[in-house]
C-alpha cells in the first residue's frame, strides 16, 4: 500500500502526457523517487518533459490519493499499477503504457489470449453497425476476446455482438473508470461490469478531457492482437487507433465497403494500404491459427441461439420466430422492448412509452434487434416483432 498511494498520485496529476509519466517513473527509479523529485531534477532527467508539465509534478499534495484509493474500495475497483506482476505485459511493452489502469469488472489473462480491437466511426450507418455486431459475435464464438471503446456506433454494436453470444468483452474508456459517456450506451456499461471488464487509466471521480479519448485508443490496440476497423471516413478519429496500431506493431483489418460512400472511404483505404480484408470474424482469428496456445487457453463462450426462420405460413416478408427461451438470455432493454411489442406496427415513440426505457437507449436496441433478425422494421419509424401471433 506504501508504494501503491504513489503510483495512484501520479494517475490522479492531469495535463502530463502518459509517454512523460512513464519515462519520469523509469529514470528516476519509479513514482516515489519521482514524487520527491524536484522540477529540476525532472527536467534534466527526461527530455520530452515539458517546464508546464514539470510544473504541476511539483503538487504534491496525496488527498486525491487517498479519496481515490477510498472510492476504490467502495466500489469494488481494482487497481493495476505497471509494478504489479498481473498488469499486462503485451501492454507493459508500447511506448506510453498507463502508468495505473484501474479496472471494473474481471481482467482476463490478457497474454494468453487472442484479444481482437473493433473499433469505428460513432456515426454508423445501418451497414457499419450491423457488420461490427458480426464482427462481435463471430470473433467471440470463434474463441476471441472482443476489445474496443464503447463509444456510440461501431464499438457499441461491437460490444454488444460480443455479449450476444455469451462473450465477456473489455470496454477501454477515455474517462474516468465510474463514468458512463456516452449515456445512451448505459445499459452496456451496466453489462460489462458483471460479464466483461470496464478498463480506464483515469481513477473515479477524475476529471478528463477531450484529448483523454485519443489517449484512451493507444489502450485499445495495445492490449490486442489485431485491431478490425468496421467502418470510417478518411478523416476520422478511428485513424489515431490505426496509427497505434501501426507504431505498436499490431495487425490491421479492415471491413470493405461501398467505393463511393464517404463512410466507408477510410477503411477502403486502409485495404489499398496493405491493410488485411476482414468480410467475417473468421477472416481475422485465420491470421492466429498458428498460435494455437492462445485459442487454447480462452475458455469456450456460451453461444447464444441465432434466431432461426421458421418455414410456415406467414404475411409477406414477415417471418416468425420462437422466442420463447431465446427472450431471457437478451440485455434487458431488448427483452423488455420484445415483451411490450404485441401489436404489428407498433411506433418507436409507443415502445418507448410503455417500456419506460430512455429513448437513446430504446432506439440503440431497437437497431440491435432488427440486425439480429428479431423485428423488422417498415416506414416511419414502424416495428413489429417476428414471432407467432400471441405468443410471448
Amino acid at each position: 500500500m506504501a508504494r501503491l498511494k504513489y503510483w495512484i498520485w501520479l494517475s490522479c496529476i492531469n495535463g502530463v502526457r502518459p509517454l512523460v509519466k512513464y519515462q519520469l517513473t523509469k529514470a528516476l527509479g519509479g513514482p516515489e523517487k519521482l514524487f520527491f523529485a524536484s522540477k529540476d531534477e525532472m527536467l534534466s532527467s527526461c527530455g520530452l518533459i515539458r517546464p508546464g508539465e514539470a510544473e504541476r509534478l511539483t503538487d504534491k499534495s496525496m488527498e486525491e490519493a487517498s479519496k481515490v484509493i477510498g472510492r476504490c474500495e467502495e466500489k469494488n475497483i481494482s487497481i493495476l499499477t505497471l509494478q504489479d506482476a498481473d498488469y499486462p505485459d503485451r501492454l507493459r511493452q508500447i511506448a506510453d503504457p498507463p502508468v495505473v489502469l484501474y479496472i471494473i469488472g474481471r481482467l482476463p489473462a490478457v497474454d494468453e489470449l487472442p484479444l481482437i480491437a473493433v473499433v469505428g466511426t460513432r456515426k454508423a450507418t445501418a451497414y457499419g453497425l450491423r457488420m461490427a455486431a458480426k464482427m462481435g459475435r463471430e470473433l467471440t464464438a470463434g474463441g476471441g476476446v472482443v476489445v474496443s471503446g464503447l463509444a456510440a456506433g461501431c464499438d457499441g454494436a461491437a460490444i454488444q455482438g460480443a455479449l450476444e453470444v455469451g462473450g465477456a468483452p473489455l470496454g477501454v474508456l477515455g474517462t474516468a473508470v465510474d463514468q458512463v459517456y456516452p449515456r445512451q450506451n448505459k445499459w452496456l456499461f451496466d453489462e460489462l461490469r458483471t460479464r466483461g471488464a470496464l478498463i480506464s487509466e483515469y481513477p473515479p471521480g477524475m476529471r478528463t478531457y477531450p484529448s483523454d479519448f485519443v489517449a484512451r485508443n493507444r489502450i485499445i490496440t495495445g492490449l490486442s492482437l489485431g485491431t478490425v476497423v468496421v467502418e470510417a471516413p478518411i478523416r476520422s478519429g478511428t485513424r489515431t487507433t490505426v496509427e497505434h496500431a501501426l507504431e505498436q506493431n499490431r495487425d490491421l483489418f479492415a471491413v470493405p465497403g461501398n467505393a463511393d460512400a464517404a463512410v466507408c472511404a477510410g477503411c477502403n483505404d486502409l485495404l489499398a494500404q496493405g491493410a488485411m480484408v476482414a468480410t467475417c470474424g473468421a477472416d481475422v482469428l485465420r491470421a492466429y491459427e498458428s498460435r494455437s496456445e492462445l485459442f487454447s487457453q480462452a475458455a469456450a463462450p456460451t453461444v447464444l441461439p441465432i434466431p432461426i426462420k421458421k418455414e410456415i405460413d406467414k404475411p409477406e416478408d414477415i417471418v416468425y420466430i420462437d422466442l420463447t427461451d431465446e427472450m431471457e438470455k437478451l440485455p434487458t432493454a431488448q427483452r423488455d422492448i420484445l415483451k411490450a411489442m404485441t401489436r404489428t406496427d407498433m411506433h418507436a415513440d409507443e415502445i418507448i412509452q410503455e417500456t419506460g426505457i430512455p429513448a437513446p437507449e430504446a432506439l440503440a436496441a431497437l437497431t440491435m434487434l432488427e440486425i439480429t433478425g428479431y423485428i423488422v422494421r417498415s416506414s416511419g419509424k414502424r416495428y413489429t416483432r417476428k414471432d407467432r401471433a400471441g405468443r410471448k
